[in-house]
């Protein structure tokens, strides 16, 4: 895999239109197939057509940004915190500096729900985006013939902010799975003035990466791709530092961005991993065992890495092909 392609290659998104969806509509013979295919096209030629104008917006807008006054909902110290700490655990406020950070926990609104409740409804207007705080919810999509089971979003997930940033109708369902949930909602003028480039950027660097992963190979709907993106998050360590203990189970699944890290068993260095999509933490994550190896950074490096949480909404659905990979890396060395 060629790296340099990989970052900075045609956005996802664009892919989709030009590739994805046309390989997928002639391979498919059923009609629910490509009512599938139908609806991802629309929704996918309507953000391509939004493309240069989000674009635009995002940039024409920072004399605007400028002279922005955000709303602004007094909250408590410990209220604070609480979004401060939850919008840390999301890519999508990563790229914001304190400034812009104060201004979007200003404007932050409380909203509980309790279980059941409909959060959004696919196919309504969306003008708000909504960062999770605490219980669980489950998110579904109808393709036609009823609602599918997509996901559940955990404290620290956020959703919503498609609609925002391409101006289309809300392109799922979520609801309460737990007693109660309490979320935090941003309205779309901070969103669109504070948050969205940093946004637009974030995505499409982990939309062309997880597009190019040679793991995803398998994977043939886009829209499963795009949603995996949601549960991609980056993390950096410094040489040195250990990043999984063996002995210990591991709560991510890593993916190597740059840098490179040792593999050590009984203190010795039996290999590494240092290109790009090479991963690791997959054996207890995968297996339910504790980890054998020790990973290590050898140099200052950057990380990807996907949830325990999330692995049965992005990557359980090619759970054998992990298996096997686990086999072909470690085995040797079990």
């Amino acid at each position: 895999m060629n790296p340099q392609k990989i970052r900075n290659g045609p956005n996802f998104l664009q892919q989709v239109n030009k590739k994805k969806h046309v390989d997928c509509a002639l391979s498919s013979n059923s009609q629910s197939s490509d009512d599938e295919v139908d609806e991802i096209v629309a929704i996918k030629k309507d953000v391509q057509k939004q493309r240069f104008s989000v674009s635009a917006e995002a940039y024409g807008q920072f004399n605007k940004k400028e002279n922005f006054k955000a709303k602004y909902i007094p909250k408590s110290k410990e209220q604070s915190e609480r979004i401060k700490q939850r919008m840390q655990e999301g890519f999508m406020f990563s790229a914001l500096n304190d400034k812009e950070i104060e201004i979007v926990v200003g404007a932050m609104e409380e909203k509980i729900f309790h279980k059941a409740e409909y959060i959004i409804k696919q196919g309504e207007e969306g003008n708000v985006l909504y960062v999770v705080d605490s219980g669980e919810l489950d998110c579904f999509k109808n393709y036609g013939k009823g609602d599918i089971f997509l996901k559940t979003y955990y404290p620290g997930e956020s959703f919503g902010e498609l609609a925002l940033l391409f101006q289309s109708p809300r392109a799922a369902s979520i609801k309460v799975k737990s007693d109660k949930a309490i979320l935090w909602q941003l309205d779309r003028e901070t969103f669109n003035l504070i948050v969205k480039e940093a946004s637009i950027k974030k995505r499409q660097q982990f939309e062309t990466f997880l597009e190019n992963w040679d793991l995803l190979k398998e994977i043939k709907d886009p829209y499963d791709k795009l949603k995996m993106s949601d549960a991609l998050f980056d993390k950096q360590f410094k040489k040195g530092d250990i990043i999984l203990q063996s002995g210990s189970k591991s709560n991510e699944i890593f993916i190597i961005e740059s840098g490179r890290v040792s593999v050590l068993k009984n203190n010795q260095k039996i290999f590494e991993l240092c290109k790009l999509g090479e991963y690791f933490g997959d054996q207890s994550i995968v297996t339910n065992q504790i980890e054998t190896f020790t990973y290590v950074a050898e140099e200052d490096i950057k990380l990807m890495y996907i949830p325990k949480k999330s692995y049965s909404s992005t990557l359980k659905e090619i759970q054998s092909t992990l298996m096997n990979n686990i086999q072909i890396k470690y085995g040797k060395y079990l």
